[in-house]
This record gives C-alpha cells, sequence and structure tokens, in this order.
C-alpha cells in the first residue's frame, strides 16, 4: 500500500509527520545523496588529477596558506543559526526574517575583519601574494553568508535531491572554470577561482531553490516575549556551536598552518595534498550524511527508540562505506596517488599513508557531531572541545621538530588517545548507548582490519602487476572480496546484510508523494 505524506512545499518552514514516515525520508534521502557520489567522485578525482599535473606543490601550498583562516571564519559565521534552524521543531516567518538580518550583520563584521587582515596573514607566512588572494577567495564566503539561511531551510524541509543536484552541479562548474585557467596558464589562481565559482554558484542556487525570502527589516515588528525567547534558546544553540567550532577549527587546522610557517609553500602543498587525499574517502561519506543525519535524527530525538535505531541506521552506513575504502588506501593508496598525481608528488607519500591512520581513527570520535546537534548539547560540545584542541595543537607542535612527516604523526597519536574519551562524553546524556555504537562500528572495523591484513600478505606472497592500473585493479578486487566475505561471516554480519536489503526493497515498493 502507497505511503502519501504532504511534502513540504519550499514555502513551508514546517512540517509534520510520522516517525514511520520520516525513518523511511531519512533512508531516501541517504539513497539519493550517495547515488549523486560516483558522479562527484568522478568530477573531484579527474579534475585533481589534472590539476596535480598542470600545476606545482608550491601553487598548492599557497593556496592551502590562506584556507586555514578562511575555515575560522566560517566556523563562527552567522553563529550556529543555520544549523539551529534545522534542528528546531517550530520556526516562523518572524524568527526566520530575524534571525536573517542578524546573521547578516554578524557575517559583514567577519568580511571586513578578515579583508583588514590580510596584509598580517602575509607577514605571517612572509609570502606578499596573499594580500590579494585573500579578497578574492573573501568573494566567494561573502555569497555562501547571505544563503546560508536558504541551504538551511532546504536541509529542514528534506529537499536533500535539490540541495544534491546544486552541489553537484556547483562542484562541475568549479572545476571547469579551474582547468581553464590552469591551462591558460593562471598558476594558483586556478584553484582560486575554483573555489571561488563554486561558492558562488551554490549560493545562486540555494536562492532560485529556495523560495523563501527575508521580510524587510523596516517591515518586522516588535517580537513578542515567546519569540524573544524562542531566539534567544536558538542563539544559545548556535552560540555554543559556533564555539565549538572555532575551538575545533583550530585543532583541524593548526596542522597545516605550522607547516606553512615553518617549512613553507612547497612543503604546505605536499602535506595538504596528502591531507586532502587521506581525508577524501572519509568526506565522501560524511560531508553528504551531514545534513540528513541532524535533520532525520533531530525530529527523532523525542522518541529514544526511534532515535537508538536511527543512529545505528545511519552509522554502519557511514562507517560500513568508509572504513574499507580507508583500509585499501593504507595498503595501496601509494600506487593510487602515483596514477592519479604523478612523480612530482612522491614525496607526500609517507605523509598521506600516517594521516590515513589518523581520519580511520579520528572518524569514530567526528561522528559524535551529528549527536551533539540533534540532541540540543552544543554546550557539551563546547565543553568537550575545550580539552580535546589543545591536546592535538600541542601534538603537532611538537611534531614540527621533525617536519611535515612529524606533525602528521603528532596529531595521529593524538587521535588515538582521545578517540574512546570523545565518544564517552558524548554519549552520557544521549539515548544512544556505548553498546549501541560499538554494535553499529564493530563490523565494518573488524572486516576493514582483516581484508587489510590479507592484502599485505597477498602482496608479500603473490606477484602483483608492476603497472599501477593493473595493480590497483587487482588489489581492489581483492581487498572487496575479502571486506564482504569478513562482514559476513562475523556474527550477525549476514544478518546486517539482510536487514540493509530489506531496507532498500521496502523503500523501492513504497511511493513518497512529492
Amino acid at each position: 500500500m502507497a505511503i502519501r505524506q504532504r511534502q513540504p512545499s519550499s514555502q513551508d518552514l514546517n512540517f509534520s509527520a510520522s516517525q514511520a514516515y520520516l525513518q523511511q525520508r531519512s533512508l531516501q534521502s541517504s539513497l539519493i545523496t550517495f547515488g549523486s557520489q560516483p558522479l562527484k567522485l568522478l568530477i573531484g578525482i579527474g579534475t585533481t588529477s589534472i590539476l596535480a599535473r598542470l600545476l606545482t606543490p608550491a601553487d598548492f601550498g599557497l593556496v592551502a596558506m590562506a584556507l586555514p583562516w578562511f575555515a575560522l571564519v566560517e566556523s563562527v559565521n552567522s553563529l550556529g543559526l543555520g544549523t539551529a534552524m534545522v534542528q528546531r521543531s517550530h520556526l516562523d516567518q518572524q524568527q526566520a526574517s530575524a534571525l536573517f538580518w542578524l546573521s547578516f550583520g554578524i557575517n559583514v563584521l567577519l568580511l571586513v575583519g578578515l579583508l583588514l587582515s590580510a596584509p598580517a596573514f602575509a607577514w605571517f607566512y612572509q609570502e606578499s601574494r596573499l594580500v590579494l588572494i585573500i579578497p578574492v577567495m573573501a568573494l566567494g564566503m561573502a555569497s555562501l553568508f547571505i544563503s546560508f539561511q536558504h541551504q538551511s531551510l532546504l536541509a529542514r524541509q528534506m529537499r536533500f535531491g535539490m540541495l544534491t543536484l546544486i552541489e553537484v552541479g556547483s562542484l562541475a562548474l568549479g572545476a571547469g572554470v579551474a582547468l581553464a585557467a590552469a591551462m591558460g596558464g593562471w598558476s594558483y589562481w586556478a584553484l582560486v577561482l575554483q573555489l571561488v565559482t563554486y561558492q558562488v554558484a551554490q549560493s545562486l542556487s540555494y536562492w532560485v531553490a529556495c523560495r523563501w525570502r527575508p521580510s524587510r527589516l523596516s517591515s518586522l515588528s516588535p517580537l513578542g516575549p515567546e519569540t524573544r525567547y524562542d531566539i534567544r534558546k536558538m542563539l544559545s544553540y548556535g552560540a555554543n556551536l559556533s564555539g565549538f567550532h572555532l575551538i575545533n577549527r583550530v585543532g583541524m587546522e593548526m596542522d597545516r598552518v605550522l607547516v606553512g610557517y615553518f617549512n613553507g609553500a612547497s612543503a604546505l602543498g605536499l602535506y595538504s595534498v596528502a591531507y586532502n587525499w587521506a581525508y577524501f574517502p572519509f568526506n565522501q561519506v560524511y560531508l553528504p550524511l551531514i545534513n540528513v543525519a541532524i535533520s532525520s535524527l533531530s525530529r527523532a530525538a523525542g522518541e529514544d527508540n526511534q532515535y537508538r535505531s536511527q543512529s545505528r541506521q545511519i552509522l554502519m552506513l557511514m562507517f560500513g562505506l568508509c572504513l574499507p575504502a580507508l583500509g585499501f588506501l593504507g595498503v595501496s593508496g601509494d600506487q593510487l596517488l602515483l596514477l592519479l598525481l604523478g612523480n612530482q608528488w612522491v614525496e607526500s607519500f609517507p605523509i598521506f599513508r600516517v594521516l590515513v591512520l589518523s581520519v580511520f581513527v579520528s572518524g569514530f570520535y567526528r561522528v559524535t557531531k551529528w549527536i551533539y546537534l540533534s540532541t540540543g548539547q552544543t554546550h557539551r560540545q563546547l565543553r568537550w572541545s575545550m580539552l580535546h584542541t589543545p591536546v592535538v595543537v600541542a601534538a603537532a607542535a611538537v611534531g614540527t621538530y621533525w617536519g611535515p612527516l612529524g606533525v602528521a604523526w603528532g596529531i595521529t597519536l593524538a587521535s588515538l588517545g582521545l578517540t574512546y574519551p570523545a565518544i564517552a562524553f558524548c554519549l552520557t546524556e544521549t539515548p544512544l548507548t556505548m553498546k549501541d555504537f560499538v554494535g553499529s562500528v564493530w563490523r565494518p572495523t573488524i572486516a576493514s582490519l582483516v581484508a587489510a591484513a590479507l592484502l599485505v600478505a597477498a602482496e608479500m606472497w603473490l606477484r602483483f602487476p608492476a603497472h599501477a592500473g593493473l595493480y590497483l585493479v587487482l588489489s581492489a578486487t581483492l581487498f572487496a572480496v575479502a571486506y564482504v566475505g569478513s562482514f559476513i561471516l562475523l556474527p550477525g554480519g549476514w544478518q546486517e546484510v539482510r536487514n540493509a536489503y530489506q531496507a532498500l526493497y521496502l523503500l523501492a515498493s513504497k511511493r513518497i508523494d512529492r
């Protein structure tokens, strides 16, 4: 029997639905998101491979010098009000418009501060070209700042198909501009234009796709007591979230700042490319799932069993896809990078291998962000970041003594020590238990490690082709067979596969009206 539920229009700020409907929408949204991944992978990998041959490590390093500062500004843009709107159970036009104009003023101040500080960044790195690069990159960020609310409303309405279409289209446009600029001899400007084009295209698309428009500031009536209370709650939620993002970003970006400061643009280019490729498989799963996870889990937060069920479903999907990819890269990643990037990036391979281990471990506590946000516990998230970040920064700083590779080992060892405490602290006041969490991740973890070990053994005992392409085909096939076989043979593994199949079959047999 078909399930018929009214879909929210682009003008709705609120909608309600049954828990069964929301669970199906969560699964459907995940499938829509991942359905676009092959195309996004093709665009991303293809563009990066070509740019890596047209540009130099110093070009990549120069742009990487500016990115951490933009990441810090982005972490506090709008005081986290976009996520607060997604998490909020009720939102009206008055509240949405007031939040829009409040965030607009905040973002203007942030951008002015960033532009004025460009000479300081150039002095810090002893790189005068940053004085012009930073203002150009600020154009892209400014465009996103005025469209964050439209993106949040699309996520709130669970219109993930539209969000995915916008992301893929913007990614393709940015890639085309970058390739044209690189082939035209624009060097590092190709990377700058790629980012700016991607951001501006996204911003314009959000405004077109979401027909909501803020009320004019002069037309807003005085806020009533209840509205002011709701906005204060969202500001408190968003301020704690922004504080966490700012502190967490310091920990995530400080390694590249230190490498750029102590070792220069070329070394930073090697490090940043190794970093980006190490995080590549994780981000291909984690980033698309953020909006799906927060939106669906926020709506299930009032029902403990429903929240635990959806959490387990999303965590299994997340780690079942990214952990085997990381396991494979840990063994055969050097050959993949050699094939994609060329010989001029060989010096980045040792850094890459260490960072893959870091991502494999840190991924377990990165997903706690979804749990904090969906349960409204951003204040606890902020408190944890105040412990986590100093440890990571200190480890990276100590590692600078041994150069970029030492920095990579520093953040990896810090991640190993912080993973369990981070998860335990997060779950203390949530419906999800440690048993639920471990039950969702232990099978893909063990299966990935077993498959990686079997691939290492196969490389030792078998004669693999010398050609990188043939080697990757053979090693990927062996790894996939080993992973799937190990997963099924683990206790409960076959049942998990059957559950996933039944969920997909159920989704295919039901019709959810748009």
